[in-house]
């Protein structure tokens, strides 16, 4: 069935993606293509619009603040388990494909997307809609026929089926068949057919002539097809073989059988002789892994080669590993940000002139099992989670509890994500008062990075408000992310801190003095300080103390602690 935009302009759509630039774009392409577009940022706020709306398939990406795309679907389905879903996500990870799976998505796009590729993925869901409908109605039309009719409706019934299951252009089983004999378990490996050049093909010749090539290639190939490899059409210029055969020798002796057949003869089509080729992706079907996932990765690598070409995706074994290894610190870290196994620890950061330490910086560990878990174990599986604003969170609370009745000046790591929460700054302000904490004592840290978000306008707001609460602000990794002086011009911050590269060669590489020195004169003429991280030895202590830096933070100075000794009055 062809689904036209009148077609499409019947359908309502839900649109969830949290990053404003890319939701714009997308929108504004889709809202003519569709009867409504409703459109929301975050999987909270889109399943409010399913509930209210009641559209008919929804669009979201995986990765959102608030509720993420997955748990968005599944409370979906606890509604109506039958409700198409499309899945866009930057993350080509196999554990996010597992999870779409289980949740029986209908398309996996990764992004950048492509608008050709979502607006395909649309039709087709569109096009089963359609179909379910058309067997709905005709389903509701046949009750209205007199029982002595009855012969007449299941012969009706059984074309409706038909079309249901099969490529209506070809008259091979399509997608849906294919799903329904993959269910019969009795297949051993996949085979996905993909014609060279097709696109080309079809700008050369026009649609027409496409699709007739279509139709008598899929009558060449079925002249290879035997009680050991079905044939079925599915989306495009995509044919199937699913085989029965065990053996790798004899599935690659099939494909080069095709590859064979088609390089001796050209097929005919409106009087018009036309060659054509083949790429093979082929992957062994496996327990609880959607094969087509595995070939088209197969095949996409098959295309990398050129044309003619099979690629076998056998061994996935390290991936099944890596994929499992994946989702069980994605575990751990829920549940240790659920328990607030969250502890901070605390780094000395020292005057250089006095020696003294004058400050201590707040870093995350994690205590899981009786083991205490570095940060890059599970910082960046919070990122991919949703959860880092909670880690945030905890280490606040608990280390101004630490530090409270304590007139100790402490830094704690902010993140975008803090930033961008509206309720950060209530937040900090109750803990605050809480704990009776100096403002002037805490000092938050955010990446240089930040300073050029798109967003950097309510960024820079938020900043100047927890500036006027009493705060001081530190530019970690001054360095790295073409710095500009400029840009601090407009924001009273106090520190800077020179990213590692700099430091950890100071004592030895002179182009690195020269620049520290030339940072810190700069940062004092703006009224900031400067803070040396990865002082890991005397010597690139004495170094920094030359440079004029005006804290030292390192491994030599001190390593983190769960405790830090208070001077005695």
């Amino acid at each position: 069935m062809e689904i036209t935009n009148e077609i499409l302009r019947k359908y309502r759509l839900l649109y969830v993606e949290d990053n404003p630039e890319i939701s714009e774009e997308i929108v504004f392409f889709l809202e003519p293509l569709v009867k409504e577009l409703y459109v929301a940022y975050d999987g909270e706020e889109g399943l409010a619009l399913y509930k209210e709306h009641k559209p008919d398939l929804v669009v979201t990406d995986i990765q959102m603040p608030i509720m993420n795309g997955i748990d968005m679907i599944k409370k979906i389905h606890e509604i109506d388990e039958h409700f198409p879903v499309i899945i866009t996500t930057a993350f080509n990870e196999p554990a996010y494909l597992l999870e779409a799976i289980n949740q029986q998505v209908d398309a996996y796009l990764l992004k950048p997307l492509e608008l050709k590729k979502l607006i395909q993925s649309i039709k087709k869901v569109v096009e089963v809609l359609e179909l379910r409908s058309q067997l709905t109605t005709q389903n509701e039309l046949l009750k209205e026929i007199n029982r002595d009719l009855n012969a007449a409706v299941n012969k009706k019934t059984e074309e409706v089926q038909y079309l249901y299951t099969h490529d209506a252009a070809t008259d091979l089983p399509n997608y849906v068949g294919l799903l329904q004999e993959l269910a019969s378990e009795q297949y051993t490996y996949i085979i996905l057919l993909d014609i060279s050049q097709f696109s080309l093909i079809n700008k050369q010749y026009g649609k027409v002539i496409a699709n007739a090539i279509l139709r008598t290639a899929a009558q060449e190939l079925l002249e290879h097809e035997t009680s050991d490899f079905k044939l079925f059409k599915i989306e495009s210029d995509h044919f199937v073989f699913l085989s029965k055969k065990r053996s790798t020798q004899e599935v690659e002796e099939f494909c080069k059988q095709i590859i064979s057949y088609f390089d001796t003869r050209s097929i005919t089509v409106e009087g018009l002789e036309i060659n054509i080729n083949f790429s093979f992706g082929v992957s062994s079907i496996k327990e609880r892994v959607f094969p087509l996932i595995d070939v088209e990765y197969a095949l996409e690598n098959a295309k990398l080669v050129g044309s003619r070409y099979y690629y076998f995706n056998e061994d996935i074994s390290q991936e099944l590993h890596e994929s499992q290894e994946r989702i069980k610190w994605l575990k751990i870290t829920q549940q240790i940000v659920k328990d607030e196994m969250i502890v901070p620890y605390f780094e000395p950061i020292m005057d250089s002139k006095t020696k003294k330490i004058v400050k201590y910086e707040v870093l995350a560990r994690g205590l899981y099992e009786d083991q205490v878990i570095p940060p890059f174990s599970f910082i960046d599986n919070a990122e991919k989670l949703g959860i880092v604003t909670a880690i945030t969170r905890i280490i606040i609370n608990k280390s101004f509890e630490y530090f409270s009745a304590k007139d100790i000046a402490f830094s704690i790591n902010l993140t975008q994500r803090d930033l961008l929460d509206k309720t950060f700054i209530v937040f900090v302000e109750e803990k605050l008062n809480k704990y009776n904490i100096k403002a002037t004592n805490v000092t938050f840290e955010i990446l240089e990075n930040i300073t050029m978000s798109f967003q950097r306008d309510i960024l820079m707001e938020h900043l100047r408000a927890l500036k006027l609460l009493g705060f001081k602000i530190a530019i970690d990794d001054f360095g790295m992310d073409n710095s500009n002086f400029g840009r601090f011009m407009e924001m009273d911050f106090d520190y800077i801190k020179l990213d590692a590269v700099f430091i950890k060669n100071l004592d030895t590489n002179k182009k690195d003095r020269i620049l520290v020195s030339t940072i810190t004169a700069l940062a004092h003429s703006l009224g900031m300080q400067t803070i040396a991280e990865y002082v890991e030895n005397e010597e690139i202590e004495e170094a920094a103390i030359k440079c004029g830096v005006d804290l030292l933070q390192g491994y030599y100075i001190g390593k983190p602690k769960p405790e830090i000794k208070v001077p005695q009055c």
